[in-house]
C-alpha cells in the first residue's frame, strides 16, 4: 500500500513540476510530458501490478488537467507502456541507453498522437514550422534529460527505504 502512495506522490510531484514550474522558465521553452519517462521506467523495470496503477493515475490526472480530448493521455501512456514492456525482447543495448531511446520514442509517439487528434478536429494548417520546432525541442530535451531521469528513478526505486530510514532489499 505504501508503494502505491509513493507512486501517487511521485505522479503528483511530476505533474506539478510540469504544469506549474516549467512553463514559466524561459530557457526551457516547451517541455515534454514528464510522465512519459516514468511510464517507460516502470514498464522496463517494474512488475505490471506497479506500472498499471501509475499509468491510470497519471493518465486520469493529465486528462483532467489538460484541455486535450478526454482519454488522449491515458491512451498515449498505455501504448508507450505496452511498447516499452516488449522492447527489451527486440532491442539489446545497455539499460540507460535503452531508457533514453525509449523516452525519445515515447515523446515522439505522444506528439504524433496529439497531432493526429488535432488534425481530426481542425483543418490541416496545424502542422506549421512552429509546431515542428516545438516537437524537435521536446525531442532534444527528452534526449538530454533522459539519462538524468534514469539515474533519479533508479535512486528512488532501487532502495527507497533509505528515504524513511528503514531500508528495503526489494525496493518499492
Amino acid at each position: 500500500m505504501i508503494r502505491y502512495l509513493f507512486y501517487l506522490v511521485l505522479v503528483v510531484f511530476l505533474v506539478l513540476i510540469q504544469t506549474s514550474i516549467l512553463p514559466y522558465l524561459p530557457v526551457v521553452g516547451r517541455f515534454y510530458d514528464f510522465l512519459v519517462p516514468l511510464i517507460v521506467y516502470l514498464s522496463l523495470y517494474k512488475p505490471l501490478r506497479d506500472g498499471l496503477p501509475v499509468l491510470a493515475a497519471g493518465g486520469l490526472t493529465m486528462d483532467m488537467l489538460s484541455g486535450a480530448p478526454i482519454g488522449i493521455y491515458m491512451t498515449t501512456y498505455l501504448w508507450v507502456f505496452i511498447a516499452c514492456r516488449g522492447a527489451p525482447r527486440w532491442i539489446s543495448i545497455r539499460d540507460h541507453l535503452l531508457f533514453s531511446v525509449l523516452v525519445v520514442l515515447g515523446v515522439l509517439f505522444q506528439n504524433v498522437l496529439f497531432s493526429a487528434a488535432v488534425l481530426t478536429a481542425e483543418p490541416p494548417r496545424f502542422f506549421t514550422a512552429f509546431s515542428l520546432r516545438i516537437i524537435l525541442l521536446q525531442l532534444f530535451w527528452a534526449l538530454v534529460t533522459a539519462p538524468f531521469l534514469w539515474l533519479g528513478f533508479r535512486y528512488l526505486f532501487v532502495n527507497p527505504g533509505r528515504l524513511s530510514g528503514k531500508g528495503s532489499r526489494n525496493g518499492i
